[in-house]
């Protein structure tokens, strides 16, 4: 959790302003996004797709040229209980890179209005229930259009176009402070190793973060039941949980142009003799990553202060 956090924010989000999407299927559908990798992604993708033909299409009324968006998905698995509940959280660019002779140039785009977030919605569960249908998931399309024949699973494409608030985006203005807690908490794991513990019957029971809001506070699973609960929350494989869009992709040309640049590294005019190249690591040291939680120098001697 708090590498990626780490990577995104000192290594892929340019200092930006950002807006965070959210959009949380209903609970038909939960099962067939789970079990399903491509159905997933064409959610992912339409989704994100939607967001930037929207950011786009204002872009090219302000004469902008070859505007370009960038986002990052987050992909969770789970709710607060433990249920298998695939949700998106997507981080956007509030804006886009306008392509320039001096370079790609950053432009703010207008918060999006209801309106918008309407014309979203109906944008994305039209080409998913498009998929579905020609997916053999659905019976047929004409059927989904009828709402006396609407199974439980078609019925989401209705309730979505009529609760546009499941999309509900906010604006994040500080990348570095603000960001950074966004990315921790989109990363974060089901459930931190002290909300466990063993009951005297020898259950397990899980205490929430938050009570919920019918007041529970806890739930006691069978060790069975706890396990069976994990199997369904780990993703299937390769699919991954962390998606990147647009300029932040890693095949976008203008992608070094716009990420933030690593710490230029020093090396020596005259290297000495048998010295071995040194090799560029992608993954935060194990000491790095006890410095960043918690504030532990392990690269330090506790006696002498000295290098270990």
């Amino acid at each position: 959790m708090q590498e990626t956090a780490a990577h995104l924010v000192d290594g892929v989000l340019p200092d930006v302003a950002l807006r965070q999407y959210v959009l949380s299927p209903p609970f038909e559908l939960r099962g067939l996004l789970a079990c399903k990798r491509q159905v997933l992604a064409k959610m992912v993708s339409f989704f994100v797709r939607a967001i930037f033909e929207q950011l786009t299409g204002w872009a090219r009324c302000q004469d902008l040229p070859e505007p370009k968006c960038g986002a990052v998905t987050f992909i969770q698995r789970f709710t607060k209980t433990l249920n298998i509940s695939p949700h998106l959280h997507v981080l956007v660019l509030d804006g886009v890179f306008a392509n320039e002779e001096e370079g790609p140039r950053f432009v703010e785009c207008p918060a999006p209005t209801n309106r918008d977030l309407l014309s979203l919605a109906q944008s994305v569960f039209k080409k998913m229930e498009k998929f579905l249908a020609k997916s053999g998931y659905l019976r047929s399309e004409s059927d989904a259009l009828e709402e006396a024949s609407l199974t439980p699973l078609e019925r989401w494409y209705v309730r979505g176009l009529a609760e546009p608030s499941m999309l509900s985006p906010s604006r994040i203005v500080d990348v570095k402070s603000t960001a950074s807690k966004l990315c921790l908490y989109a990363a974060r794991p089901p459930f931190a190793e002290g909300q466990l513990r063993m009951t005297d019957d020898g259950r397990v029971r899980l205490t929430l973060r938050r009570p919920a809001k019918n007041g529970q506070g806890a739930i006691v699973l069978s060790p069975v039941q706890f396990l069976r609960r994990l199997a369904w929350l780990v993703p299937p494989p390769a699919q991954h949980q962390v998606r990147y869009a647009g300029v932040l992709a890693s095949a976008s040309k203008v992608r070094r142009a716009i990420v933030p640049r690593p710490a230029p590294v020093l090396q020596l005019a005259f290297p000495i003799e048998n010295m071995r190249p040194r090799v560029q690591k992608h993954r935060m040291s194990w000491a790095k990553l006890l410095a960043r939680v918690y504030s532990i120098d392990g690269e330090r001697c506790l006696s002498c202060g000295g290098p270990t």
